[in-house]
């Protein structure tokens, strides 16, 4: 059985990440599958957290050293080459372990730091977070995954007719490319939906979570299923696990650690075996649609 459990702290203080990696410590110890850098609400709504994730996954990463590590973040509100950029070398530092979460949650705290430009009618929220999607992942696809030869003996260190202009032209991005860093080790590092958060979306996710009804009424489509549940429905959750209609378990409320760490005293990790989250999740490798086969590449010198 899968499980999953959200981290985030308030940073009122000076102790944030102090606080952070202690929980990061616990959860590491109780044996977490994936790890959402995500503000929990009282309602068991996931938010972009109170710590910016994509620059807290790095560090914490160090403290979260199995389980895949999910940066939750504003759909609507990010831009895709940072966000590429950001998540490339997350992917690279954790050896193929990153994951992202784009949410619409959470949007009026954007929407107040970064003014009236990006609101946008609800209307269209599902649709710039679909474009976010594909542009981000267009900018991965600019890189071949055998682009980098770091060869000391040959002085090569990159094929440059592996790496490319994309010019994707969606409704709301558009980006010429190539990204200045590497395609990630996972190819593009692992997509999470929660159902809770948009339902409308056509982009098929590596990982969904939600209630039982979400996920008996989505096509997962061979993605990992995570039924979210708090100690009170932690039972039901497990039955509907062996049924299954679902393959893991997302612990939510106040006393989610204390959960991760019950459960997981009953149920033993999924063996492991492949470099990366993407290969030891059965997870298929993505195609990129940019590549071509060539016969005669330009190395550049290291």
């Amino acid at each position: 059985m899968y499980l999953s459990i959200s981290i985030d702290v308030s940073p009122r203080d000076g102790s944030a990440f102090a606080r952070l990696g202690q929980q990061a410590d616990r959860i590491e110890q109780a044996g977490a599958d994936f790890v959402l850098l995500a503000h929990e609400t009282g309602a068991g709504t996931l938010e972009p957290g109170r710590l910016e994730a994509v620059v807290t996954l790095p560090w914490i990463a160090r403290r979260l050293a199995t389980p895949v590590v999910v940066a939750a973040l504003p759909a609507v509100h990010s831009v895709p080459f940072h966000i590429a950029r950001a998540l490339s070398a997350a992917d690279f530092l954790t050896a193929g372990r990153a994951g992202w979460l784009p949410l619409l949650q959470g949007g009026a705290r954007f929407d107040a730091a970064y003014g009236d430009a990006y609101h946008l009618p609800p209307g269209d929220r599902v649709a710039k977070h679909d474009d976010f999607i594909r542009a981000t992942r267009a900018l991965w696809d600019s890189w071949d995954q055998d682009a980098l030869i770091l060869n000391k003996d040959s002085g090569a260190y990159l094929d440059s007719a592996k790496v490319r202009r994309v010019d994707y032209r969606g409704p709301f991005f558009a980006t010429m490319g190539p990204l200045n860093a590497a395609r990630p080790p996972q190819g593009h590092p692992l997509l999470v939906r929660d159902l809770d958060d948009v339902a409308g979306s056509t982009i098929p996710a590596d990982v969904v979570l939600g209630g039982a009804e979400r996920l008996a009424g989505v096509d997962a489509r061979g993605a990992v299923r995570l039924l979210k549940v708090i100690a009170a429905t932690v039972e039901q959750g497990e039955a509907l696990v062996r049924a299954g209609k679902a393959d893991g378990l997302h612990v939510a409320g106040p006393d989610a650690i204390d959960q991760l760490e019950a459960l997981r005293r009953h149920y033993t990790r999924q063996p492991t075996t492949g470099a990366t989250a993407r290969a030891r999740l059965g997870l298929a490798a993505p195609a990129n649609p940019y590549s071509q086969a060539t016969t005669h590449s330009k190395k550049v010198p290291a």
